[in-house]
């Protein structure tokens, strides 16, 4: 029986990855929000700083 699965490769997936944030970028920052989690990416000191009493009001949080 042969195998009908289609191997992946960084060329495809870049290329749909274009087409999907060309067509809708609006969906596709939401799916990242909601699958992507980067608070582990950001040290401890960066929140320190940004929210920091002395630094400025920030309208956008963290």
């Amino acid at each position: 029986m042969p195998i009908s699965a289609k191997q992946l490769n960084l060329c495809d997936i870049s290329s749909d990855f274009d087409k999907f944030f060309h067509q809708d970028q609006n969906n596709l920052l939401s799916l990242l929000n909601q699958h992507i989690d980067i608070t582990p990416f950001i040290p401890f000191s960066f929140y320190q700083k940004y929210y920091s009493s002395l630094g400025t009001n920030r309208d956008y949080s963290l």
